[in-house]
Parts: structure tokens; C-alpha cells; sequence
């Protein structure tokens, strides 16, 4: 049996963005405030859910969980539609950016830490972000 132990983390790479306009800028970012704003109220972190708000830190902060919006315009719309049957094997760049901007099923509340801290989504691999659902203090 291997004891219990602390392992410090360290993942790099380069992330390969296509050119996209600022998220403000984008015609359906309307319909991404207005999700935040509709579904604020009452509104928990995700992973504060699960596996208890001791972790949790900051404000809250509505995340792409699928698809951030940098990567909109790059998206392979056949990729998308195994997952996704609601997009077209043949989506335009607008409607799948129509769908990320207001699919319910593509936003998730996250903590400020859970979010964007080392503990967060765009920071921890997925892995471990995944597993710190159900194991209370896995990431400090």
C-alpha cells in the first residue's frame, strides 16, 4: 500500500489559439450575460457541490465547461455533433458559436479558485480537476 503523500504538479504546453475577437465584441455575448445574469441568483460552485465549500474561494464566475471561446472558430463542427447531436455535422462558425453563447448545458458556476486559481479548470489538468469532485482538499 503506498502512504499517503503530497506531489507537487507541473504541466506545460502550448495551447494553439485560432484568431478570434474579444468575447465582449462577439454578437453573442448577449446571450452569455444574459445567462449569467438570468441564473446568478442562488447560483454554488460546482466543485463546492460535490465535494464541499471548504475549498471554494472568491466570487463566482461562469465557465465554458465544453468549449472556451477562443477556440470557437477553430472547432471541428463533426467532432462537436458526436457529443453535441444539437450541432450539425456541418455548423457554421456562427452557429456554433450561437450554441456556446447560450447552451444551457455548456455553462457551469465555478468559485474564483475553482475556476481560474491552480485548483481551476483552465489551470489544473483534467484529471485531477475532475477528481477533486469527489475527493475533498485534493488540490491546496
Amino acid at each position: 500500500m503506498t502512504a499517503a503523500h503530497d506531489q507537487q504538479q507541473t504541466h506545460r504546453y502550448v495551447m494553439h489559439y485560432p484568431e478570434h475577437a474579444p468575447q465582449r465584441d462577439d454578437p453573442h455575448y448577449r446571450a452569455f450575460e444574459a445567462y449569467r445574469r438570468h441564473h446568478r441568483e442562488g447560483a454554488q460552485c460546482y466543485v463546492g457541490e460535490r465535494a464541499g465549500r471548504d475549498s471554494c474561494a472568491g466570487a463566482l464566475e461562469l465557465h465554458h465547461s465544453v468549449l472556451e471561446f477562443a477556440t470557437a472558430n477553430a472547432a471541428d463542427p463533426a467532432a462537436l455533433h458526436r457529443d453535441f447531436p444539437e450541432i450539425a455535422e456541418d455548423a457554421t462558425v456562427d452557429e456554433i458559436a450561437d450554441w456556446l453563447e447560450s447552451s444551457p448545458g455548456e455553462f457551469r458556476w465555478l468559485c474564483a479558485f475553482h475556476h481560474r486559481g491552480h485548483g481551476g479548470a483552465h489551470t489544473a489538468s483534467h484529471a485531477d480537476w475532475t477528481a477533486q469532485l469527489y475527493v475533498p482538499g485534493l488540490i491546496t
